[in-house]
């Protein structure tokens, strides 16, 4: 990671708000690695997927990811289901050097792409979203392991 490390943070998510219908965890615990380099956070997943960045004013930082995803199930689907995917990471960091934890959201977005045909992604045609657009909102505490 780039930067200082400033460590290794246990994250409780608990749900705020779900639009998708998505069978989303209740509470949502998983650890992630934070650093720091110059004015920039960085958020690791610890999963492989790609790190988050934003920029960190005072103690609160704001990290904004999209990408687009194929939501089909099969191949058989009625046509291509590209939805636009984005996620909203809101942070406040507590006092100290490294931070001893932080508190704020993550909000998933899921909104079909232009000319998308999702119709086969919702519940009522046998997917898993029971409305699109939606979005999924989690507040967050993470701790310093």
């Amino acid at each position: 990671m780039p930067g200082q490390p400033l460590g290794t943070y246990k994250v409780v998510g608990q749900p705020q708000a779900n639009t998708c219908g998505l069978g989303a965890p209740d509470p949502w615990t998983f650890t992630v690695r934070l650093s720091l380099q110059r004015s920039t956070l960085y958020w690791d997943w610890l999963d492989g997927s790609p790190l988050l960045s934003g920029r960190l004013t005072q103690s609160q930082a704001s990290l904004v990811d999209s990408a687009e995803v194929n939501a089909d199930s099969t191949e058989a689907g009625l046509g291509p289901c590209t939805l636009q995917s984005s996620a909203d990471l809101e942070l406040a960091l507590s006092a100290g050097s490294p931070a001893g934890g932080f508190s704020g959201t993550i909000a998933y977005a899921y909104t079909p792409a232009s000319g998308a045909t999702c119709v086969d992604a919702l519940s009522s045609g046998g997917g898993m979203y029971s409305a699109l657009p939606c979005s999924v909102t989690y507040s967050l505490t993470g701790t310093r392991q």
